[in-house]
């Protein structure tokens, strides 16, 4: 399989998902970030800073797909789609509870 055909997941619900719900909360004024290592590189390099945290995460997604056992690969692509999920549909409820 390719790379991409195996993260097709990962791009949507961690990648596309997160980022633009979190991008969209924080932009309202309304929501801030609840984890501290995140909320302090926003407060120094701005909320945008997200996108190249997630591209260096999709290097550190290729190194483990080149090189990690096919058993462990799936799990961390599969827990990282989850945590994609979890992440953009908590950022979508509170979104959606405020108004």
């Amino acid at each position: 399989m390719s790379f991409i055909k195996d993260i097709k997941h990962v791009l949507l619900l961690y990648v596309i998902g997160d980022t633009l719900t979190t991008l969209y909360a924080l932009q309202t004024g309304n929501f801030y970030e609840g984890n501290p290592i995140l909320s302090s590189i926003f407060g120094m390099y701005g909320a945008t800073s997200l996108i190249s945290l997630k591209i260096g995460f999709m290097f550190l997604l290729y190194h483990v797909y080149k090189n990690a056992d096919r058993y462990y690969w799936n799990i961390t692509r599969h827990t990282v789609a989850c945590i994609g999920f979890l992440a953009t549909a908590s950022n979508m409820i509170s979104v959606i509870s405020y108004w």
